[in-house]
Order: C-alpha cells, then sequence, then structure tokens
C-alpha cells in the first residue's frame, strides 16, 4: 500500500493525474480509513474535471479527519466553482473552527461572504441552457441579450465541435470595480470563466459584436473544462476559444509582428494572468494561431478527442502524438514560427 501512496503522489507532482487516480483509487480500496489517500484521490479527480468524484472523495477525507485543512479547501473550491457558493462558505466554516490552522481560512472567508451578500442582491433572467444574473434593473436588457447570444453561441459552437455542455451555465454581469475584486484579474481582462462566465459592465458591451465575442470566447473555455478537465493547456483553451469567436482570429493574429520573439507553446501551459498587456496579446495571438493550424492540419473532431483524452488521465504530449500522428515538440515549433 505505500508503493501505492508513493507512486501516486509521484504522479501528483509530476501532473500525472489519471497515474495519480488510479494509485490512490487502489490504495483507499485496500486502506479506506486513511484520508490521505482519499485526498489524493480528489485531487486527481478535480484536475481531469471528475468533479463528482473528487467531491466524493473530499467529503470521504474530511469524514475520517475533520480538521483536514486541505481537503476543506480543494472541497471548498470546488463547491465555489460550480457556483455553490453558499455550501463552499459552510465548508470554510467547519474548518475554521476545527482545524488548528483554520484561522488561514478567514481571508477568503470574508471575501465569500460579501460576493454572497453581493449575490443575494442580484436577479436573474433564464434560458433553456443559461441563466444571467445582474444587480441593476437598469442592467436587465443588457442581461436578456447576453443570455440570447449565449444560446446563439451554443448552437453554432455546439455544431462546429459537436459537443454541448452538459449542464445549464450562469454568467454574471459586475461592474468593473466588482469584477476586480471578485476575479482579481488584470485591468485588460474582458472577462472570465471560472465555473461561471463572469463579466464587468463596459460600453464594449452595447455593441453587438463586442458581447457575441466576449460571450463566445468564455463560452468555449466553459467547454473546454467541461470536456477536457483541468489539466488542458491554456494555449489551447485561450487558442480555441479565439479561432471560435464569430469573427475568427485573423485579426488577433495579426497583431504579431516580425520583431517579436514569441513564447514557446510549453511556456504557455498555464493561465496568462499576471501577463502584460503586450504579452498577453502575443500570447493569445500565437495561442490562436497554433490551434488554427491544429484544425486545419487535423480537424476540430481531433482536437475534441484529445481534449477527451486527457480528462481520461492521458500524459499531454503522448496523448498529442497518438491523436494527432506529430510529436508535440516538432508541432510546437512549426506554429511558433512567423
Amino acid at each position: 500500500m505505500s508503493a501505492l501512496a508513493h507512486d501516486g503522489t509521484a504522479a501528483l507532482e509530476a501532473r500525472r493525474f489519471g497515474d495519480a487516480l488510479e494509485a490512490f483509487t487502489r490504495a483507499t480500496a485496500i486502506r479506506p480509513d486513511d484520508s490521505s489517500l482519499s485526498f489524493g484521490a480528489g485531487v486527481a479527480a478535480f484536475m481531469l474535471g471528475q468533479d463528482g468524484l473528487a467531491q466524493t472523495r473530499f467529503e470521504r477525507a474530511l469524514a475520517l479527519s475533520p480538521g483536514y485543512l486541505a481537503a476543506a479547501q480543494w472541497l471548498g473550491d470546488l463547491h465555489y466553482r460550480a457556483g455553490r457558493l453558499p455550501e463552499a462558505i459552510a465548508v470554510y466554516e467547519a474548518a475554521r473552527l476545527r482545524s488548528p490552522d483554520g484561522y488561514e481560512l478567514q481571508a477568503q472567508l470574508d471575501e465569500w461572504r460579501r460576493e454572497l451578500d453581493l449575490q443575494s442582491r442580484f436577479r436573474e433572467v433564464r434560458t433553456e441552457h443559461f441563466v444571467a444574473l445582474f444587480e441593476s434593473v437598469a442592467d436587465e436588457p443588457t442581461a436578456r441579450r447576453m443570455v440570447e447570444r449565449l444560446e446563439a453561441a451554443y448552437a453554432r459552437i455546439g455544431a462546429t465541435l459537436g459537443v454541448y455542455p452538459s449542464r445549464r451555465i450562469t454568467a454574471v454581469l459586475y461592474t468593473r470595480e466588482q469584477y476586480s475584486k471578485i476575479t482579481g484579474l488584470d485591468t485588460w481582462s474582458a472577462a472570465a470563466y471560472d465555473g461561471r462566465i463572469r463579466v464587468p459592465l463596459s460600453d464594449a458591451l452595447t455593441r453587438p459584436e463586442e458581447l457575441d465575442r466576449v460571450l463566445s470566447h468564455e463560452l468555449v473555455h466553459a467547454l473546454v473544462t467541461n470536456i477536457g478537465g483541468r489539466t488542458v493547456p491554456a494555449w489551447i483553451s485561450e487558442g480555441l476559444a479565439s479561432v471560435l469567436e464569430p469573427a475568427g482570429s485573423a485579426e488577433l493574429e495579426s497583431r504579431l509582428k516580425p520583431a517579436d520573439t514569441p513564447p514557446r507553446l510549453s511556456k504557455l501551459h498555464r493561465n496568462f494572468g499576471g501577463f502584460s498587456a503586450r504579452d498577453a496579446d502575443i500570447a493569445y495571438a500565437l495561442s490562436a494561431r497554433a490551434v488554427r493550424r491544429l484544425i486545419e492540419q487535423h480537424g476540430a473532431a481531433s482536437l475534441v478527442a484529445l481534449l477527451q483524452d486527457l480528462s481520461r488521465g492521458a500524459a499531454f504530449a503522448r496523448a498529442f502524438q497518438e491523436r494527432l500522428g506529430v510529436q508535440y515538440e516538432e508541432f510546437a515549433a512549426f506554429a511558433e514560427r512567423q
């Protein structure tokens, strides 16, 4: 059993989440009373996008060890990303009392309570596949346009990829100040997806083409997470979101200048937060060009299949080669060339 636990931990550290889940699952079958094994399985399942299993494993770890702070943090984050803010707060409040280090959760608890108070004042409009939340009556027309345009994007993007979101998606309209406080994102950020589509109100949203662009982009992020879990490289998610915007990615790709030194794709596996506006422009443009070339050469269905491989725990470079018939390093070098 100790060998399985060691293998699971090593696989987590190497981001081989499929191997980690298998090792921890086998280990928990041998020692079901070991909270650390349940926690390890939960982390692996969470990263693979298997949220139901992850929740079960985190809850089991907490049932065995009520003061298990890391399990509470991961379970709270899972609830938060799913839009279950009261449940996330309840998990943190319990851990705050039960764990010796529970005081570490206080700052996040305070932020979530403020967000819940704000959310309690929101109104909503619904369609078959979306719900939009908004605070001011004056914002209702924008909220209604949002869900209408999201439904149009749902049909267009779903038909292109051959897949559709498995559950209703929530989009939230914020003031710019609310958006910045809740997401912590840079000022150049036009919207975000973290389980919900979060959009700051701006004059740009009054332009139909900009509203369609922003919503389509974030809807693709929701689809990518739904299909591939949380191990999908950022350049694939951002590139696909850009390519599938209504106007495509030609204008974005044109921002790559011959004088630019684009980063390696391997450096764009994590999100682009913290980039300067110019570095972000280059990263988005390179990502879009790489994904467009992937689709031109292999088709959108192959890219979707690659995402599905990742959700099952396949290692990215190996899955890339097996699914697309080319080594990742070779493709990256091709995509990075001007």
